[in-house]
């Protein structure tokens, strides 16, 4: 095999590993059959977890059910965590054992075409970093899910919040509940009024009260305000005044909110001041270490 050759090989399967990692990395597309199941399901339905898409491969249809289901069972994420993006189990074991796999066989793919070029690579160092690189694909997709989910919470207290105010002055216009909060769901087309109306929308359509498919959403988003929502709903349909309870809990969902950005604000600073505390150590001793060298120089 000539020089040029080897150079080729190596080249695609350098090629090759980065086009698994890119693959792994981009986002799945969406589940319309989880979509369609959960706008016909009713709550009992909802806690069936969700066909696997057919873009996650054959492969993961091919495995046995015993290992799909240990695995699904180990990664590290509660279910709420998926729901609140819209998610299934097997989307996120899917993309952790791709990553894991893609940089287990990456340091090996470099390790091949640094030998087919005549250059001496001891075992160790592939191995090394291909278990390491795989260990950071297994736990990154859920270090990343589990920080979405909690942004995804924030975003929904914060349309909550709105929508709280939304219903208060529906109650007051109209004075039934279940329109107050059916209209309320209306006005906005962003995600979190999106489930609310179609939370709704199964409580019409399957003749319960738009309360309790409301407090089921809280159960299955891990959203403690729409429990406390579907509460002050409940209350409201029995004929008690809750004008002024409803914006008060919007308040309080506004403070907390601020509160909490503050919160991230300190954090980000702490954040930026440790990389500007590593430059000036470095810095300083850059400058003291050859003049410390020069003072403690023993001389012959």
């Amino acid at each position: 095999m000539t020089g040029l050759q080897a150079a080729t090989l190596a080249g695609m399967l350098v090629a090759l590993g980065l086009v698994l990692g890119a693959r792994a990395l981009r986002p799945a597309p969406p589940a319309l059959s989880a979509a369609l199941d959960q706008l016909s399901a009713g709550p009992a339905v909802r806690s069936t977890p969700a066909a696997p898409l057919t873009g996650t491969g054959d492969w993961w249809d091919r495995l046995p059910r015993s290992v799909t289901r240990a695995v699904e069972e180990r990664l590290g994420v509660p279910d709420a965590d998926l729901n609140i993006l819209g998610r299934t189990r097997t989307q996120l074991a899917v993309r952790k054992l791709t990553l894991a796999f893609a940089g287990l066989l990456t340091p090996a793919l470099f390790g091949l075409a640094l030998v087919l070029i005549d250059v001496t690579v001891p075992f160790v160092f592939p191995g090394a970093f291909g278990l390491a690189l795989a260990a950071v694909g297994w736990l990154l997709p859920s270090a990343e899910t589990r920080e979405e989910a909690r942004h995804a919470r924030a975003e929904f207290r914060s349309n909550l919040e709105s929508f709280l105010t939304l219903v208060a002055g529906e109650r007051r216009a109209r004075g039934s509940v279940e329109q107050a909060l059916e209209e309320a769901a209306e006005v906005s087309g962003s995600v979190p009024f999106r489930r609310m109306h179609r939370a709704f929308r199964r409580a019409a359509l399957s003749g319960r009260k738009p309360w309790t498919d409301l407090r089921d959403l809280g159960d299955e988003l891990d959203v403690a305000e729409l429990r406390s929502l579907a509460d002050i709903a409940a209350v409201a349909a029995d004929g008690a005044s809750v004008y002024n309870t409803l914006l008060a809990t919007a308040r309080t969902l506004r403070h907390t909110e601020l509160s909490d950005a503050r919160s991230e604000a300190n954090e980000i600073s702490e954040r930026m001041s440790r990389p500007l505390a590593l430059l000036v150590t470095g810095l300083t001793l850059f400058v003291l270490v050859p003049f410390l060298l020069r003072m403690f120089a023993v001389t012959p």
